[in-house]
């Protein structure tokens, strides 16, 4: 008697009068909660409270369409029951699109394990609209199958965080991937002629960074570089590691469409270098430019000789320009005056130098005094100011009057800037957030 009343009890409940569309907005909101689900998480969890919901969850395949899994060195002795439960959670999607995400933890014990999962996932390669992998090289060789075809793929990224000594030479098989529009891989051996069926018509934002120490790194050459500004023409973003080489080709590269570029040049410190960039940015057209980002490896701070200042300015003078952001580049104070004389708009400046190498020709009182507004101000808009390891030789009287002339909102700032406590306590009184690096 009492299990016939509870039994009673719970069909009378309010939660079994509710519609099977409204559980299904439930579980969609306990699904939104997680940027991807895992399966930890929903819908594994809530299918397993109650028929009701069993049967619910089941039915509704949305919620089986995303999967975030994460291999540890605990699923090497259940790899088998991994890949059997993640088969049948795309099973459960129907025809829907997926959106999954695959990572491992820093352990090369576990790229067996990721490699075959991955194979499990590139069954369904043909539902795929994005595919994120956090994992080394020598787990990704199922990307390779050229039998694979990525119809509705829209967002892959690759991210190789730690690089092995037994790096495969990967070629990567998009094939049918017209719809593509973000692609990003870091810190892989990813080469322009290896990534096959990739379509450039649909980009709207590409990044390839290799390793910048690893053997074997592929940096793309001027003409690559100019050949896909030209043909990618829904290209907002790009981020590329750049081979200074001289470009063959004499036709302008006109990107209207990119707000934001970063390149990272490889090492050379040939007499030559200065020509060959310089004839990039001749040949590169980019009027609605927002951010720039240019970084040199870093190394070692190259001849002032090995920076086409001129050609530079005339790109800088044609572009837009809001952010402005140089890293290791032979600059000294007088030529970044001259870059910030060109893009009056601007509104974010970070200048950078290699870490304890002792450069720090390109931040000094010469530079503040030109950011001061007054008599006649340069980059009036500048609202963010970054010096990343330099700035030591700014003097206190340097930095005050710069702070006092400007509206910033932020400064970073080396320690040794602030040196007395008078300055110290004039900074906590600022309207400015300071940020002060030791």
């Amino acid at each position: 008697m009492p299990t016939a009343l509870r039994h009673y009890a719970a069909q009378c409940s309010p939660a079994t009068q509710l519609p099977v569309e409204l559980w299904d907005i439930i579980f969609d909101m306990s699904r939104e909660s997680l940027t991807l689900p895992s399966l930890a998480h929903s819908p594994l969890n809530v299918s397993q409270v109650c028929r009701r919901w069993r049967t619910t969850a089941l039915l509704h395949s949305a919620l089986w369409s995303t999967l975030a899994v994460v291999v540890t060195q605990r699923h090497e002795s259940s790899v088998d029951a991994l890949l059997v439960l993640v088969h049948v959670w795309l099973q459960r999607a129907g025809r829907r699109l997926l959106d999954i995400s695959l990572a491992q933890l820093n352990s090369v014990h576990t790229a067996n394990s990721l490699g075959s999962l991955l194979q499990v996932v590139l069954g369904h390669s043909d539902r795929l609209h994005s595919l994120e992998i956090n994992s080394p090289e020598a787990s990704l060789l199922s990307l390779e199958m050229r039998q694979l075809s990525f119809p509705v793929l829209e967002h892959l990224k690759i991210n190789t965080p730690w690089p092995t000594l037994a790096t495969p030479d990967l070629v990567v098989a998009l094939n049918d991937a017209r719809c593509l529009k973000t692609f990003t891989a870091r810190h892989t051996f990813f080469d322009v002629g290896k990534i096959g069926g990739l379509a450039y018509n649909e980009l709207t934002e590409l990044t390839l960074l290799p390793h910048s120490n690893a053997p074997g790194a592929i940096f793309w050459s001027s003409d690559d570089a100019l050949d896909l500004l030209s043909s990618a023409a829904h290209l907002i973003k790009l981020r590329l590691a750049f081979n200074d080489t001289l470009p063959r080709r004499r036709s302008m590269a006109h990107a209207p469409a990119l707000r934001s570029l970063s390149l990272k040049f490889r090492d050379s410190e040939t007499p030559q270098r200065s020509i060959r960039v310089g004839a990039f940015f001749n040949l590169l057209d980019t009027p609605n430019l927002l951010h720039l980002s240019l970084r040199d490896h870093g190394a070692m701070m190259w001849p002032i000789s090995t920076w086409p200042q001129t050609p530079f300015l005339s790109y800088l003078g044609a572009t837009q320009l809001r952010s402005l952001h140089l890293a290791n580049l032979p600059l000294f104070e007088t030529q970044v005056i001259e870059c910030l004389q060109r893009v009056p708009n601007v509104v974010e400046l970070v200048l950078e130098a290699p870490p304890n190498r002792g450069s720090q020709r390109n931040v000094g009182d010469l530079l503040l005094r030109a950011l001061t507004n007054q008599p006649q101000p340069i980059a009036s808009a500048l609202r963010t100011v970054e010096f990343r390891h330099c700035g030591k030789r700014c003097t206190e009287e340097a930095l005050i009057s710069m702070v006092d002339s400007r509206a910033l909102e932020y400064l970073r700032v080396h320690r040794s800037a602030l040196p007395s406590p008078e300055l110290v306590q004039r900074v906590a009184n600022w309207n400015t957030v300071v940020d002060v690096v030791y």
